[in-house]
């Protein structure tokens, strides 16, 4: 019964997949690890020689990522002489559709890095091998990185991904603005935060104090969660009391407020000057991103005088929204015991700090402060430490969208917030029950 609800799954998923974008060939699945009978019989105190074994991992890194992977690699490869990986790199695009034609195929790759978002969904029809209880150090990397990324691999109760990099959004502020408005420090409560945002616009100037990405929810997601707003139970089994609660209509009205008094770019709702390029030129003196805005203004507005600090807190302290890549062991490998050498490998401190060096915020969260990591990635893994993940659950791109429409709809004036969100938690309600 698995196995066709697993082909009926992936049936659907890449007929929808294909409409993205092209196929990726499927790789060749390895022999697995074999034994040398006859030298076993000359000498039965003779360890069994081991053939050698290549794994193959197939990921969606950059180019300054790939090649610095290329030296993680000879490490690890060095270290466990007979196993050789052999890395396959997609377009993001591309990827979804690649596994999806690989696992219908049955010549799956031995270990890929998913994006967070996708690891329930993989897992809930089979195709992912369960970590905890069967990686024999399973439980000490578990422990060792930090809490909101873990949570994106659980399923059902059980792991099957490690969080091999992370990220996650903190507050981007002008430095020249708030000196200009007189402003000493960037907001540390979202009292102060909502302050500062309409001390700092200027509607004459066209200016404003805050700028959000856009209404999907990653966007509102650091100043929703700082505020104590959640969007499920934690069994994941009701919306009901949780998305509609006092503290989410709280936040989604403040940020509502922002928005009538023109304290808020109204971009958000589409057709206006995109985050960065607004901060970049001055329009937006704060925004909430992530540290790929390092790259993005050197390379675009390198005199910008910028900085990063955490979100703004809540009544029970600050609080993010987690992003980044898991790596998985897909169940159709015929290598596992490899595949989780080499998984365990890539959760150590001497991967994660190699491709930290190329910008990959690392998972472990005792190297927070390392001094071998980039100066600014303190406040990220700082903020790291309270960040909460999106509902790892296969329906979670349908809850996104309930949540999007209700926070349009409360921004148009619609519907209150209260009302929006009780429309949502009943929409969520239904989808959980399927």
């Amino acid at each position: 019964m698995k196995g066709r609800l697993l082909l009926v799954f992936l049936s659907v998923l890449i007929i929808m997949s294909l409409l993205l974008g092209a196929c990726a060939a499927p790789a060749a699945t390895e022999a697995p690890v074999a034994t040398d009978a006859a030298a076993a019989t000359e000498a039965a105190t003779e360890a069994p020689a081991v053939e050698p074994v290549t794994i193959k991992y197939w990921h969606t890194m950059s180019d300054p990522e790939t090649a610095k992977l290329d030296e993680v690699i000879a490490a690890f490869e060095a270290a466990n002489p007979g196993i050789t990986v052999e890395p396959s790199r997609y377009a993001w695009g591309d990827f979804k559709t690649a596994l999806l034609t690989a696992i219908a195929g049955g010549d799956v790759p031995d270990t890929a890095r998913m994006d967070i978002a996708w690891v329930s969904e993989f897992a809930s029809q089979g195709a992912l091998m369960q970590l905890d209880g069967a990686l024999p150090d399973f439980d000490a990397i578990a422990a060792s990185v930090f809490p909101g990324p873990l949570s994106t691999n659980k399923w059902d109760g059980h792991y099957y991904g490690l969080p091999q990099n992370t990220n996650t959004q903190v507050l981007v502020y002008n430095k020249a603005a708030f000196e200009a408005a007189g402003i000493a420090n960037p907001p540390a409560t979202i009292e102060e935060f909502v302050a500062d945002a309409c001390a700092l616009t200027d509607t004459a100037a066209g200016t404003y104090g805050y700028a959000q990405g856009g209404t999907y929810f990653w966007a509102p997601a650091p100043l929703f969660y700082a505020m104590g707003g959640k969007i499920v139970d934690e069994g994941i089994t009701t919306a009901t009391g949780y998305v509609n609660s006092a503290e989410s209509v709280a936040a989604f009205t403040m940020m509502k407020d922002l928005y009538d008094q023109g304290c808020m770019s109204p971009n958000l709702l589409g057709g206006g000057i995109a985050t960065d390029a607004g901060q970049g030129t001055g329009i937006y003196a704060m925004i909430i991103d992530g540290p790929w805005m390092v790259d993005i203004y050197k390379g675009t507005y390198p005199e910008l005088d910028y900085a990063f600090a955490p979100i703004p807190a809540g009544a029970d302290g600050t609080s993010s929204v987690v992003g980044g890549e898991d790596v998985v062991i897909l169940d159709g490998s015929a290598n596992k015991e490899a595949a989780a050498k080499w998984v365990s490998y890539l959760m150590s401190a001497d991967a994660q700090k190699a491709l930290a060096q190329v910008g990959v915020v690392p998972t472990i969260a005792s190297l927070s402060g390392d001094a071998d990591l980039p100066a600014y990635f303190a406040v990220f893994m700082e903020q790291l430490k309270t960040a909460q993940a999106r509902v790892p659950s296969p329906k979670w791109s349908d809850m996104d969208t309930a949540i999007n429409n209700a926070y349009q709809r409360i921004l148009n004036g619609d519907q209150t917030a209260q009302v929006a969100l009780d429309q949502a938690a009943a929409e969520i309600d239904a989808l959980l029950a399927q």
